[in-house]
């Protein structure tokens, strides 16, 4: 079975540097929020067409330049974990509630996207247990449960998607009477994201070694079944 196994190590990176660079470009846009509330009155007049907030476009340049990098690492962490569990068919499950194509899936779901793929998480966390029992308990292994700092991510990255959503409605560059308003959200919301993404890190890589560790220990017990088979061969006569 563990032929099917494929190291999830390469992605697991790709999604780690991923959301260490997002929350690099929150902590500028902190900076950035920082400076919309000690000086909310700096703008930049560009004669003609009036004038506009320096704060709020230093704000832009940053969500511009970020946004291609949060899809790409959005899709490197989907990646990542449609991989993971399609590991655990070769990792001995005791009870899967998911597939490997609805462990993408759920996200995109309207309601259902807000637990779903947080129980999928969690159901590849727990069949990724490196200690493997001897027998499997269906009706207790199949109540998947999480270490607490996973609900807590789960938790950050709800309200950091609430947060980030009042930012992008209240954000207008046009308008300079709400640079403080503005940078007080900004700021909230780029916090909230940050602890979020650093969360999102040490699951990934919980995960990440968790599943490397049972695959060694799979392939230890498949070898150890192998060898304990009884010889079936015909021995050859003179």
């Amino acid at each position: 079975m563990s032929e099917f196994y494929k190291s999830t190590k390469t992605w697991s990176l790709i999604t780690i540097a991923g959301l260490a660079f997002v929350s690099l470009f929150q902590g500028f846009s902190i900076l950035v929020g920082l400076g919309q509330l000690l000086n909310p009155n700096a703008v930049l007049d560009l004669d003609e067409d009036g004038v506009v907030s320096v704060w709020l476009m230093l704000q832009s340049v940053v969500a511009l330049l970020q946004f291609p990098l949060y899809i790409l690492t959005i899709v490197a962490f989907l990646v990542w974990l449609n991989r993971s569990h399609k590991n655990l068919l070769a990792l001995r499950p005791s009870h899967l509630n998911f597939s490997s194509g609805w462990a993408v899936g759920w996200w995109f779901i309207p309601f259902l996207a807000l637990y779903k793929p947080f129980q999928v998480v969690r159901e590849v966390w727990w069949e990724s247990d490196p200690d493997i029992p001897e027998e499997q308990m269906f009706l207790t292994e199949s109540l998947h449960s999480a270490p607490t700092y996973m609900g807590v991510w789960w938790t950050f990255w709800l309200i950091s998607n609430f947060a980030n959503n009042i930012a992008g409605r209240i954000f207008d560059p046009d308008r300079t009477d709400n640079v403080f308003a503005v940078g007080i959200v900004f700021i909230v919301s780029s916090v909230l994201t940050i602890i979020a993404g650093v969360l999102a890190i040490q699951v990934v890589r919980d995960v990440t070694a968790r599943q490397a560790a049972r695959h060694a220990n799979v392939r230890t017990i498949e070898s150890v079944a192998a060898d304990s088979q009884p010889y079936s061969g015909h021995e050859s006569t003179s």
